[in-house]
């Protein structure tokens, strides 16, 4: 198999200038660039770049995919919306990893496996791309979504305590449902993680208390944070006052659950047995399946054969016109026809008259090789 690796970033918050695009440039004459992502594709050689240096520098968002097994996705936070201290119970050592840089912070989710299958990296990076602003509401899922992934590796040790368990583990939307294919987590994990999440809210603030949380904003905040959106060029600080009054108006706010605190260790034991039931459930689903398919295929066999009856001598005589063509078409259909004989005349009490039949017809065409094969291999009479 060649060597494949895909690599994706993209920008979000603000644009890349013409000086920055020319300074990637250098490092790939290949990849497509512009103003909001770069993206490159490689059958063979490798990234030049450094991607921790790229986040930190210009992007918000990046993705590796590589057909030797490696997932790798980054995402970039404005650290007054996502600290690390945020992220400290959910870190883990080769899963989820955050690091701070002056004004941003920057998570890394990994998954490896040595069981790969050949994939391509088109596509990944946009259908995750939206756990960014989810971070930067509150939604604390995809922080609990990378320990979990550790977790089911065995990166961690099996005492290793269970962090909060976000709300709405259970209804995953797409893009958390995306980051959980992209970490190969299985669903039956996710479900037994779910049973200690509470519901997401699902009401979004009133106007009423949008005015009234703007109301009880210091005076001298206000008139910073109106300053500063009418003097800043970009989106950002706009979209980042509104999250933070989602945040606080509307918190999605973790919890450790009732009961005693689960160990990662527990939590995959029970998902294995989960496993286990589940693949019971299916093989007797199949089994099931099965004796029903060859239920109805005997009925309709009982059909069939029932509109032979009574016309055994036409059969006889269209499996002689069969032989008679010496071909391995017509054999195999005479061959088919005389099975059907054989079934007609077990149910009417005729096995005796149709091996006699058989015999002097084997007798009679004994210098066809050929055939009589066919006739030893279809075991026609006991």
């Amino acid at each position: 198999m060649s060597e494949y690796q895909y690599f994706e970033f993209q920008a979000i918050d603000h644009p890349l200038t013409r000086e920055q695009m020319a300074e990637l440039r250098r490092w790939s004459s290949r990849a497509e660039i512009t103003a909001t992502r770069f993206v490159n594709e490689y059958q063979w050689g490798n990234f030049k770049g450094n991607p921790n240096r790229w986040m930190e520098d210009y992007f918000d968002a990046f993705m590796h995919v590589a057909n030797w097994g490696t997932h790798w996705l980054m995402l970039r936070v404005p650290a007054t919306l996502l600290s690390p201290d945020d992220v400290s119970d959910y870190r883990t050592e080769d899963g989820l990893e955050v690091w701070r840089t002056r004004d941003q912070t920057i998570l890394s989710f990994r998954s490896e496996t040595e069981d790969a299958e050949w994939e391509g990296g088109d596509g990944w990076l946009s259908s995750l791309i939206t756990l960014r602003a989810s971070l930067m509401r509150g939604d604390h899922r995809s922080l609990y979504l990378g320990w979990l992934a550790a977790a089911w590796s065995t990166d961690l040790a099996e005492d290793t305590p269970e962090p909060a368990v976000p709300p709405g583990l259970s209804t995953l939307d797409a893009p958390h449902r995306s980051l959980a294919e992209f970490l190969r987590i299985p669903s039956e994990l996710i479900a037994v993680a779910a049973e200690r999440s509470v519901a997401l809210p699902t009401q979004l603030p009133e106007r009423a208390a949008i005015a009234g949380w703007v109301e009880a904003l210091p005076v001298v905040e206000k008139d910073a944070l109106l300053t500063e959106l009418l003097l800043s060029e970009a989106m950002h600080p706009l979209l980042a006052l509104r999250q933070r009054a989602d945040r606080e108006l509307n918190a999605v706010t973790a919890t450790i659950g009732v009961g005693k605190q689960r160990t990662a260790g527990e939590l995959v034991q029970c998902t294995r047995a989960l496993i286990r039931e589940h693949e019971a459930r299916r093989a007797a689903e199949r089994a099931a399946e099965k004796t029903r398919q060859a239920s109805d295929a005997a009925a309709r066999r009982k059909c069939y054969l029932a509109t032979l009856r009574g016309r055994e001598e036409e059969l006889w005589q269209n499996i002689d016109r069969l032989i008679d063509t010496r071909q391995a078409a017509g054999y195999k259909q005479a061959v088919d026809l005389l099975n059907d004989l054989r079934e007609l005349a077990d149910t009417t009490g005729a096995a005796e008259i149709f091996g006699a039949r058989l015999r002097r017809l084997r007798d009679l065409h004994s210098r066809k090789p050929a055939l009589i094969r066919r006739l030893d291999e279809a075991r026609l009479v006991d």
